[in-house]
């Protein structure tokens, strides 16, 4: 268990000075647009930090690994690197992992947070996939918002065809992750919350 902490630790300092200093590359490239989202990120990553260790909360550490890769991807590869706007491919493949991650992530956050186990097979396929379509469309209007309040110079919803290959690629994320729950068995990366603070990782 404390290496596993150990490891959580390296893995948030890390991601942490990887986001400040692709902020900073922002600010100097003066994309304000990305480099307040890209700081949005890091505020909400920084406050999860705070309130897991308060309420000594534990998600497995390989979907702490994705989830905050699919937040490094989204704003250096596809901000800074501007993969969003060079690459249509990068934008659905993007929406995919991202959802996956933070379907599990937020599967076990949610758990933690009201204190019920899912056990039932069913059920959580089912809440897995409606937590990724709920995932997909609360980005979409933020996404919206983002783009009637700041105005910015490249919209984040381009179009209607966009919005909807968007919420296509969140619904195959959401399959993934269901997968994902299948296979947890062998890959040993799916371990109830309540069931973490008894057994190992």
């Amino acid at each position: 268990m404390a290496s596993n902490r150990y490891k959580e630790k390296v893995v948030d300092i890390l991601f942490i000075g990887i986001q400040i200093i692709c902020i900073i590359a922002l600010f100097k490239i003066k994309n304000f647009d990305y480099m307040r989202m890209a700081s949005g990120n890091l505020i909400f990553w920084v406050m999860y930090m705070i309130l897991e260790k308060k309420q000594n909360w534990r998600i497995p550490f390989y979907i702490r690994v994705v989830t905050l890769l699919s937040i490094t991807f989204n704003d250096l590869l596809g901000d800074y690197f501007n993969l969003y706007v060079t690459s249509w491919m990068y934008d659905r493949l993007q929406h995919i992992f991202g959802t996956y991650a933070l379907a599990l992530w937020i599967f076990f956050v949610i758990q933690q947070f009201i204190k019920i186990k899912l056990t039932n097979k069913r059920l959580t396929i089912l809440f897995l996939l409606i937590l990724a379509l709920a995932l997909g469309t609360i980005y979409e209007l933020l996404e919206f918002m983002e783009d009637e309040v700041f105005k910015p110079i490249i919209k984040n919803q381009p179009s209607l065809l966009d919005t909807n290959q968007d919420l296509l690629s969140d619904l195959i994320g959401g399959v993934m992750a269901v997968f994902h729950y299948h296979l947890s068995k062998y890959l040993k990366t799916f371990r109830f919350p309540f069931e973490q603070r008894t057994t190992s990782r």
